[in-house]
Parts: C-alpha cells; structure tokens; sequence
C-alpha cells in the first residue's frame, strides 16, 4: 500500500514538477548570447565576496545593451548571470556537494541567490545611488528537478517588477540547458544615510526589451504576486480564525489523533554566535547567511523525524521572512519543528530569533520547507494546544498550495 501510494505521489509530483518547468521557462528572461558582455569576476563583488579561490575560472556576465538612467531602469540593465564551472573544477564542485550524494548543497545554493538578488537590484538602481539594498522576503522557490554537482550550473538573476521602494527579482539555476530552480526575491530600498526612510526606485522601462512581451507577463505576474501576498496577510491565521471547514478538520484530527508524538516534541535548536566574517555591506549579518542555517537546520529536522530512514527532498521553499536584521555580535538563534505530515509529504517551519547581550529575544526570520521522502511512511505529528493546532492548520494551507 505504502509503494503504491508513493508511486502514485511521485508519478503526480514529477507531472506537476515538468509542467511547472515548461511553463517558467515560457516567460524566463532570454538573453542571446551576443548580448552576454562577459565581465571581469576577479572585480566582481558577488565572486570576491562569496569565493576564496578560483576567481578566474568562474564566469560573470551583464548585459551588453544597458542604458544608465537615473529615473527609469530595465531588465537588461538589471541582468547578471554567474557560470560555475562544477565540471571541470573538483574544488568548486566539492564546495557544493551535499554529505551523502553528488547533488548541490541546497543551503549553500541559496545563500549565492541572495547574494545574485541583491546584486541584480543594485544593478537596476545604479551602485552610485548611494542607497543601500535589504532582502525584504522570498515568496517562492521551486524546484524542478535535481542538481548535480559535477556538471556546470549557470544562475541569472534580472528585475521583474518595482514599487515605490520594492524590487522582485527572479532568480534562476540553469542545468544542461534546464531551469533547475526558480526563486523571486523580493528586495527593498532605503536610503543609505537614514535607513528609516525608504528610496524611490527608477520606474521599470519595458521599452527596447528583446523580449517585450514575456517581460510584460512577468511584470504583471509581479503585481500578482504583490495582490496575492496582501490578501494571504489579511486571511492569515494570525488575523482571521479559521474556516468551518478547517476547524472540522482540526476536531477531528483531536478526537481521533493519527500519532502519539506531538509537534513540540520534534523541535530541534541550534544558537551560533554572529561572526564579524558574515556582514553584508551594510554591517548587519547576510542574509543569506541565515538563510543557508535556517534551511539546514530544517532538512536535518526532517532528516532526524524519519530517523534516516530516507534522505528528504525538497519540493518547495515559500515565505522567508527577513523581519528584523541580525547584528554582528549578536546570538542567532535557530528553532525548527515538524509541523504537518500528509502522506509521502511533510512541512518544517523554521524560525529564527536574534538575541543581544541583554538577552533580548526578537524574531528575525521565518521559513517555510515542504518534503519529501520515497518510499518512507513519514510518522505523523500531533498537535497539542491552540498554538499547535494554528501552526498545524497553516502548514496543511501551504501543502495544499504546493501539491
């Protein structure tokens, strides 16, 4: 029965995952090659910053055709793409390779994408503007299918959509002609001498765009996204109780519980001291720093929750909050938990909270993780209290939207 239901979940996920490939690579910005000016990446922040060595072996491009202005930018002025030769580096590949197959460190690859995301929105704003660049939240990273970690990987990043201060960024990690992941980061501008203020980005100029018509669609699917958030905000558990429909299910899930373990008895913690050596430019810890512990810290949860009876897999990352920034000298403090199990499936939240010298404790990241493992009976968890119950309702909402 368990082979059978795994079977029929992997068949759907791998429809699903090749569907969901065809139609991102649809309105994927494009560039032709005689439009990639490639760079020189010994000057480049993003390659100096994130790679001791092989400077000269990896590869960074922008576009070939930028038109500087201060009032309006564009997806081309906005485009970098960063090549990693994997294949013909064994160094750079063991940098990425995970601890028990020749597949990419998932934690490390998303701490590059930060890095590119802000590089992209830097680009489209001009790096003598003076204002500076915070990772605001990712919405959705999805993956399409493995990487590995003995064949190049490409990852271009370029703008879709702006606000008044906000920039989305797409992100993609191209394989052997393939989108491996796509990921939209959404980023925020302030000023740079008084952080509280927010700056007012160049409106995005779709004219002289190769690809006119598919930039107009991300455009759109940008403001989408912009709505689509808002509304989840408004009905979000926090602010809205929950529907019949899901308060039946709860009831039931009480009245009949499934397992004997409860939520809070899968919580797992890490606390690390912020090192001067993970500041972004601004002085605050990176982003993506936090991102690679929180996602690392989630796998391993759900690792340990099928006492390693399988190695998860990721399907889907939504929701990274960046809610408060870290400083340096400060105590991260990184807690994760399993909050929902359907069938071959289950969903970590991750939060992360900063704590000072004085011991005061504030929320500064949250994350969102949906796995898999084949052919494991994943143990079910059970709620305890209303607080659990909300968590367990919630993470059954974003599994649902991801299946």
């Amino acid at each position: 029965m368990l082979f059978k239901k795994t079977l029929q979940y992997f068949n759907n996920q791998v429809a699903r995952c090749k569907l969901g490939q065809l139609q991102y690579q649809g309105i994927m910005m494009k560039v032709p090659s005689e439009m990639q000016k490639e760079e020189n990446s010994e000057e480049d922040r993003l390659v100096k910053a994130f790679f001791t060595k092989n400077h000269e072996q990896i590869k960074v491009y922008g576009h070939s055709q930028k038109e500087l202005n201060e009032k309006s930018s564009s997806p081309r002025n906005s485009w970098y793409k960063v090549v990693l030769p994997l294949k013909s580096n064994p160094e750079l590949s063991f940098k990425f390779s995970r601890f028990y197959t020749n597949q990419v460190r998932i934690g490390r690859l998303l701490e590059l994408m930060d890095y590119i995301a802000s590089t992209v929105s830097y680009n489209y704003i001009l790096p003598s503007s003076g204002a500076t660049i915070v990772t605001a939240m990712v919405d959705n990273i999805n993956f399409f299918g493995k990487i590995s970690a003995d064949q190049d990987l490409e990852i271009q990043g370029y703008v879709t959509f702006v606000g008044n201060s906000s920039i989305e960024v797409y992100i993609d990690v191209i394989q052997e002609g393939a989108v491996k992941v796509s990921a939209n980061f959404l980023m925020v501008a302030r000023d740079g001498k008084d952080h509280s203020k927010a700056y007012k980005v160049p409106i995005l100029d779709l004219n002289g765009e190769s690809d006119k018509e598919t930039a107009e669609m991300r455009c759109y699917l940008g403001k989408h996204m912009q709505d689509k958030r808002k509304q989840q905000k408004d009905r979000g558990l926090d602010r809205k109780a929950p529907s019949q429909e899901e308060i039946n299910e709860l009831h039931k899930f009480f009245m009949n519980p499934p397992s004997d373990i409860t939520i809070d008895e899968t919580q797992i913690e890490k606390t690390l001291l912020m090192h001067i050596q993970d500041r972004n430019l601004h002085g605050k810890v990176f982003g993506g720093f936090v991102m690679r512990e929180a996602f690392e810290l989630g796998w391993l949860n759900a690792y340990l929750h099928v006492k390693g009876q399988g190695f998860p897999q990721i399907i889907h990352i939504d929701d990274i909050q960046f809610l408060a920034p870290v400083d340096i000298g400060s105590a991260l403090q990184v807690q994760s938990r399993i909050t929902a199990v359907k069938d071959p499936i289950m969903h970590v939240e991750v939060n992360c909270y900063k704590i000072g010298p004085n011991q005061q404790k504030i929320r500064s990241n949250d994350l969102h993780l949906t796995l898999n493992v084949p052919g494991i009976d994943i143990p079910q968890v059970q709620p305890k209290t209303y607080n659990e119950g909300m968590q367990w309702l919630n993470a059954c909402r974003r599994m649902n939207y991801t299946i």
